[in-house]
Order: structure tokens, then C-alpha cells, then sequence
């Protein structure tokens, strides 16, 4: 970067939390796989909605919530999980415990829009690179070919 005449400022901090982002002065915001770790997705997008300059474009990226309600069942899909139960969760991992919730589509449009955001694209995807991955008789594979696995969003400050 010094080469080029940039330099970068790497900040570690919760998204929930204030850490030194300038205010209106971005005009790009992405996120990749990263906003549904938030615990507080309404302060979050306020917080993203602060660092934009009006017009400022948001991107992001998560797991669709409609592929964790369903399990491949032999040849079909079944509901595993209410899809409007967003309560709190723990998965353990190695070295410890994380807590997610998985939210609506809705809850998602309904917190950008909260924000001052206006939503100009959403994809729903299922990317064939990750169903290869997965093998091609798996069941992540079944569903992924039936069911989004990811939805992105751009939306853009108003």
C-alpha cells in the first residue's frame, strides 16, 4: 500500500459498538458474511447508515434464514424449523460457544429501512462452486438445488 501512496487503518471492534469510523464519508459499505453475527441488527445498520455519505451504497451477504428450516430427507424437503422463531440460540464450537439468531427476511428489509436505507437488489443464490464442494448426492446439495442457500442486499442510503 505505502507504495501506491496509501496507507490503511485496521480497526478490530463489535459492530454493535462506536470504535472511530468517520461519519458520512464513505460511499461503500460491504459486508461479507458478516452481518448476522450481530447481536443488535437495528443498531447496526444505523451505525453502517452513519458512516455512508447520503447516496452511500450498503452490500451485504448471509446465509438465506429459509435453508436452515429445511432438512433433506430422502427424496424431500421437510421443515426442521419454524421459520418466524428468531430466539437465541448456542452452537459449540472447538474453543467455545456462539450465539446466533436466525431472522426473517423481513426483519432484515425491516431494519434497513429503519436505517434510511432503500433496497435497489436482492439475490437469492445457491452457487454451484459450493454444491460441488458439498458433493454432488449430499444433503446440503439437495437442498441448495431446490432453496437459496445465500441472499445478498444492495441498498442505498437515503
Amino acid at each position: 500500500m505505502k507504495t501506491c501512496g496509501l496507507s490503511a487503518k485496521f480497526i478490530c471492534s463489535p459492530m454493535e459498538e462506536e470504535c472511530g469510523i468517520p461519519l458520512d464519508y464513505f460511499d461503500f459499505v460491504y459486508s461479507i458474511y458478516a452481518i448476522g453475527w450481530t447481536t443488535d441488527l437495528e443498531g447496526t445498520f444505523g451505525r453502517i447508515a452513519s458512516y455512508l455519505k447520503k447516496d452511500g451504497v450498503f452490500i451485504f451477504s448471509w446465509s438465506h434464514p429459509i435453508h436452515k428450516c429445511v432438512a433433506a430427507e430422502k427424496d424431500s424437503l421437510v421443515f426442521k424449523k419454524n421459520y418466524f422463531d428468531e430466539s437465541w440460540y448456542s452452537v459449540s464450537l472447538d474453543k467455545g460457544e456462539i450465539t446466533l439468531s436466525d431472522r426473517k427476511l423481513s426483519t432484515y428489509v425491516n431494519a434497513l429501512a429503519k436505517a434510511g436505507f432503500v433496497i435497489e437488489e436482492m439475490i437469492e443464490e445457491s452457487d454451484e462452486e459450493i454444491i460441488q464442494s458439498r458433493g454432488d448426492n449430499s444433503d446440503f446439495a439437495k437442498k441448495a438445488r431446490m432453496l437459496p442457500v445465500t441472499f445478498v442486499i444492495k441498498a442505498r442510503k437515503l
